[in-house]
């Protein structure tokens, strides 16, 4: 199992480094910043679905062992708890696929782009059961 913290640690180190900036949307351009973006209960989940999802196109049917719960005061409603089947460097490079796909040509990404590519590749396939 990944600690969250490291897996925050190196996607902020990823954004900082590749210059990304990450704004709420077109018109609110004010920067997110990356540990609070990254936080487990903010667009953390959304991310490593993304990522997971741009994985099993390439892979298969492998996922990474996502512990997502719904969380009412989660920015999305849901915290990532856990990722238990995947090394940090495989999902470090799915991420930036994700980055890559949504970014402008001068490294912003805005939460109205991300949401639309997930919901392009993720929007009815789900990585765990649902709860009943």
């Amino acid at each position: 199992m990944i600690s969250l913290e490291r897996l925050i640690d190196a996607l902020a180190s990823l954004i900082e480094t590749r210059g990304y900036h990450v704004t709420l949307s077109s018109t609110d351009t004010t920067a997110l910043t990356p540990r609070r973006l990254l936080a487990p209960d903010c667009l953390l989940p959304v991310l490593m679905r993304v990522s997971e999802e741009i994985w099993k196109r390439r892979a298969g049917q492998i996922s990474f062992g996502l512990a997502i719960e719904p969380d009412g005061d989660a920015l999305c409603g849901q915290r990532l708890r856990a990722i238990h089947h995947a090394p940090l460097s495989l999902i470090v490079l799915c991420t930036d696929q994700a980055f890559q796909a949504v970014a402008n040509p001068q490294g912003t990404i805005t939460v109205e782009a991300l949401e639309r590519h997930a919901e392009a590749l993720c929007g009815g396939t789900a990585s765990q059961p649902a709860t009943v």
